[in-house]
């Protein structure tokens, strides 16, 4: 059961990439993507005040210090920067084999939260889809593809119309954030868009 995580990261990649019609370069973070004018679509609200991602899109393990983390509850043990199918990433390891959580905005998929909408909206692609309260003034979906279950947690936040920032966790029964992993998201996700906000 503990092979999930590679599961979840993979299916999550998988899953934000899947229906991008785009096959190459990055948005630039201060300009909308080619069909921003359209967006949000599916019912998906409107970022009211969109944020340049410039610094995190090469620096993700920025979004959160290690101070912050272990305020949440958790005990960080390493940071390992990734490189994901969405753009840069980032790794962050927990004490005593107790889990992972992964961070990036998904650079690569020009559709921000309309692209999570849209699956809801169309039936497929999507186990789980729930709107939660907005993460320090920016729109937010917990999601799954499968694998829904303790410790495991996707969160989106929309930090423009064009952009998510994507965190997924997979933790383990020995950690104290193991019955409210998307707590511990929603804490790291409220730190990241105030980094975010910081950079403008």
């Amino acid at each position: 059961m503990r092979f999930r995580l590679v599961t979840t990261v993979i299916a999550t990649t998988a899953l934000l990439a899947s229906c991008s019609t785009e096959t190459g370069g990055t948005p630039a973070p201060a300009s909308p993507s080619p069909n921003a004018t359209e967006l949000p679509r599916a019912g998906a609200p409107k970022v009211v005040t969109p944020l340049k991602t410039t610094a995190f899109e090469t620096n993700a393990c920025d979004a959160a210090s290690e101070a912050e983390i272990n305020s949440t509850g958790v005990t960080l043990k390493t940071v390992e920067p990734q490189e994901i199918a969405g753009g840069k990433g980032c790794l962050w390891i927990f004490t005593n084999t107790s889990g992972t959580m992964t961070g990036n905005l998904n650079a690569s998929q020009p559709d921000g939260l309309s692209h999570l909408y849209a699956l809801k909206a169309q039936g497929s692609g999507v186990t789980t889809f729930q709107p939660v309260a907005d993460i320090a003034g920016y729109p937010a979906v917990v999601y799954a593809n499968g694998g829904e279950g303790p410790g495991v947690c996707n969160l989106a936040i929309g930090v423009r119309d064009d952009m998510m920032y994507v965190l997924t966790t997979q933790l383990f029964s020995g950690s104290p954030k193991y019955d409210d992993a998307c707590d511990l998201l929603t804490k790291i996700g409220e730190f990241a868009v105030q980094h975010f906000k910081a950079a403008q």
